[in-house]
């Protein structure tokens, strides 16, 4: 049965990925989303309102918009504008988000006009002794409650020179692409120090793989990086049980030989994973196909 939470988007040219100096980031307000209407810029702030009376957990904050990737004259080019959390969940996850993209498609040409498309990053980290790291996400997160996945989150405007946690706030021209090329990359190996406990300093640099996009969430891309880590799973899931400062977000850790992902698709695991997760390793996938280890 073909997939349907999950789409490629841009797949990087060979494993293991983009290294930080050959990709290229265009920010601009012109890669924002769409304005909405009154009225659907309301149902947005009324959807807000009803998330966070379900999760007090959840706080809004400023985020990148994916816009596009590309290739040109053999540099990698990611065009990125400004979103914000809120907007993420009141128009990615709105209950009409079909109809939304319908509107995008008909005034825009583009399904994704209107959408939030805030940009994800999450990580196939791989230790020294051949296992795949995976978490299984708590109920306190704001989406993929209690599913299997891949350590986490987004890169944070309000992390670079100029930046802010309210999106309203950032004046985009003023932005390095520079500034948010090194956040983008160093988001990532954040994310799993603070989920799994593992220090900066045992990490590789990231590899982007590529970007998939989550149609359960109206294709709401993730960009998904290849990092290893200079531990064993044993010492890895010892810092685990120590608690690492965002060890909220997950509720257990597992572990996985590399070589079985290639089959996941048939387990039974691949039944709980979050659809990010179903992306990074359908990248991650593709791209070993062609390579002997």
């Amino acid at each position: 049965m073909a997939e349907t939470e999950v789409s490629v988007i841009f797949i990087a040219p060979q494993f293991p990925g983009i290294c930080q100096s050959d990709l290229k980031v265009l920010i601009s307000s012109s890669y924002n989303r769409e304005n909405l209407s009154l009225d659907r810029q309301l149902q947005v702030d009324q959807i807000w309102k009803q998330r966070v009376q379900q999760n007090p957990h959840l706080f809004d904050a400023s985020k990148f918009r994916y816009h596009s990737m590309q290739v040109q004259n053999g540099c990698t080019h990611l065009r990125l504008g400004i979103t914000s959390y809120k907007d993420f969940l009141g128009t990615n996850w709105a209950p009409d988000a079909k109809e939304l993209a319908e509107i995008g498609k008909d005034q825009c040409g583009n399904t994704q006009a209107f959408m939030s498309d805030a940009l994800g990053v999450g990580n196939f980290t791989e230790t020294s002794d051949g296992y795949v790291v995976f978490i299984r996400r708590s109920q306190r997160v704001g989406e993929a409650q209690g599913l299997l996945d891949f350590p986490g989150g987004h890169p944070e405007p309000a992390e670079i020179p100029g930046g802010s946690s309210q999106a309203d706030l950032i004046n985009i021209p003023s932005l390095s692409p520079n500034d948010v090329l090194v956040e983008f990359y160093e988001s990532t190996l954040r994310e799993i120090r603070d989920e799994i406990n593992i220090p900066l300093n045992l990490l590789s640099e990231p590899r982007l793989m590529g970007v998939a996009a989550n149609h359960v969430s109206s294709k709401r891309p993730s960009a998904e990086f290849y990092v290893r880590c200079a531990l064993g799973k044993r010492d890895v899931l010892h810092l685990y049980n120590q608690g690492g400062a965002e060890a909220d977000e997950s509720s257990n850790i597992f572990f996985v030989p590399v070589e079985d992902i290639r089959n996941i698709e048939e387990s039974m695991m691949w039944k709980e994973m979050a659809p990010s997760a179903k992306g990074c390793m359908k990248l991650f996938n593709e791209l070993k196909k062609d390579t002997k280890s």
